[in-house]
């Protein structure tokens, strides 16, 4: 009787795995699909590079809305730049140098024809960049339409172009004598620091901000990144957007190495927007906490 028994649990055992089994051969939708003939292997192996192609077009997505908001804050930066041109060119006419203080009201057209270039520049980079942007969308939606509709033997061919997805330009930066390509989505966040430092210690602002922005839409560094835009910020002259992006650094990082020349150079600028009693507790914290560094000492 238990033999019989036995017999009838493992043959249960048996036809219930057998089953399974069944059901599950030819389903390629499956986890770990098996028994598959070749026409569903080969519908398997299209599936598994279509998704592959499909996540590489999410994560330039995530990239390409990056780059919009560093378009957006170049054209912010044009508004501005031309409004200071149009503050400079009232002053170069006399018309209000008689209320503001000579120092203040001598203004070149030197002066104001750098700032038309840069504005130049800047509408340029915006241009190139939307250009940019349009083909590559175009472009990634090609490939996956392809990928979906080919069979076996041409989509071999499609997968040796994919590797050109990783080499999209994103950022092209165009001056009058040479033509400069900044390809943010197949380099590294630090070497994208390390060129927009290099950019910075060659006075180029406006190039060095553009790889800062993207740095910062990252969430890269934030604390140093925004202590260097601060930092372009405050030799541009504009002294809220400093104190903003020092407020920024501060709240990431406020032990870092370069706290003595933020703490200067936010009560700088907060003495140039007329906030005085905050200046002086800047510039307290700095000899308080700082009292050997350069720039306390500046301040005896």
């Amino acid at each position: 009787m238990r033999k019989i028994l036995s017999m009838v649990v493992f043959l249960g055992t048996t036809i219930l795995a057998q089953e399974v089994s069944v059901f599950g051969a030819g389903n390629i939708a499956s986890e770990n699909p098996y028994g598959l003939t070749e026409n569903e292997q080969v519908l398997l192996s299209n599936k598994k590079r279509v998704d592959e192609v499909e996540s590489k077009l999410n994560s330039y997505s995530e990239d390409m809305i990056g780059v919009k908001s560093v378009v957006e804050g170049a054209n912010s930066q044009i508004a501005k730049l031309e409004s200071r041109v149009s503050d400079l060119e009232i002053r170069t006419t006399g018309k209000v140098s008689k209320l503001a203080n000579k120092q203040t009201s001598v203004v070149t057209e030197q002066d104001i024809l750098g700032l038309r270039n840069d504005i130049a520049d800047l509408k340029r980079q915006v241009e190139i960049i939307n250009q940019k942007l349009e083909i590559n969308v175009k472009k990634n939606s090609e490939v996956v339409v392809a990928t979906k509709n080919q069979p076996k033997k041409e989509f071999t061919k499609k997968q040796e172009a994919l590797p050109q997805l990783n080499k999209l330009e994103t950022k092209e930066i165009q001056t009058k004598n040479t033509n400069k390509v900044v390809a943010f989505d197949d380099m590294k966040p630090s070497e994208i620091e390390k060129i927009a430092h290099r950019l910075f210690n060659e006075n180029k602002y406006i190039e060095s901000k553009i790889h800062y922005e993207y740095l910062a839409s990252k969430k890269y560094n934030l604390a140093k990144t925004n202590f260097m835009l601060g930092e372009i910020a405050f030799n541009q002259k504009s002294y809220a957007n400093a104190i903003k992006n020092y407020q920024e650094s501060i709240k990431n990082d406020d032990k870092a190495d370069y706290m003595p020349k933020l703490l200067l150079n936010a009560g700088i600028s907060l003495e140039k927007i007329g906030d005085k009693n905050n200046a002086d507790k800047f510039f307290k914290v700095l000899k308080l906490q700082f009292p050997n560094s350069p720039q306390a000492k500046s301040l005896k």
